[in-house]
């Protein structure tokens, strides 16, 4: 499947964005995100990860575009190259990360249950989580890095990693409460 791009649509919402508005940014994104979003899942083969790295690349380019910096023109190519560096920056990291499975680590951050089963089904909706979203959880909320402290380790910026675990909260918080209300159904 191929995007028709309007250039001249394209230079005019980009200039308006580098103008200081965020709705012709936001234009911007929604022509240019399923581009993003299928070149990063080729690359990390995983569609959790290829989100975060959207996301990043989107927020990236926002600032520069921001700080009068960023594209001029051609911005699908600007974006492109942006994910693909950052996609292929991520697969390098992960290939020299080493996955420990600590069952003592994971009793520590399950801790006591509060009642009946309660264990299980943190254990249940951490499980259901991409294990990216489990690593970075972890190191944020049990480890207690910082999201700075964690950008260059995990090949992103501080605020992808407060984003990342963000959303990562928010699917465990959905995910427990979806294992509770079946268990209570």
């Amino acid at each position: 499947m191929t995007e028709e791009w309007d250039h001249q649509e394209f230079a005019i919402l980009l200039d308006r964005a580098h103008d200081g508005d965020d709705d012709a940014f936001g234009i911007l994104y929604e022509k240019t995100a399923p581009m993003a979003h299928r070149a990063a899942q080729h690359i990390v083969r995983d569609r959790h990860t290829a989100d975060d790295l959207v996301q990043e690349t989107f927020c990236l380019v926002l600032n520069a575009v921001r700080a009068g910096r960023g594209p001029r023109s051609s911005f699908p190519g600007y974006v492109l190259s942006t994910v693909k560096r950052l996609a292929y920056r991520h697969s390098t990291a992960r290939g020299r990360t080493v996955a420990v499975q600590d069952p003592a680590a994971w009793d520590a951050l399950l801790g006591r249950p509060g009642e009946p089963g309660d264990a299980s089904r943190v254990a249940a909706a951490l499980a259901s989580l991409p294990a990216r979203w489990r690593h970075v959880l972890w190191l944020v909320d049990v480890e207690r890095y910082s999201p700075s402290e964690l950008g260059t380790r995990l090949a992103m910026t501080p605020n992808a990693v407060s984003s990342l675990a963000a959303r990562a909260r928010k699917a465990l918080r959905a995910a427990y409460l979806e294992a509770a209300t079946t268990v209570d159904a």
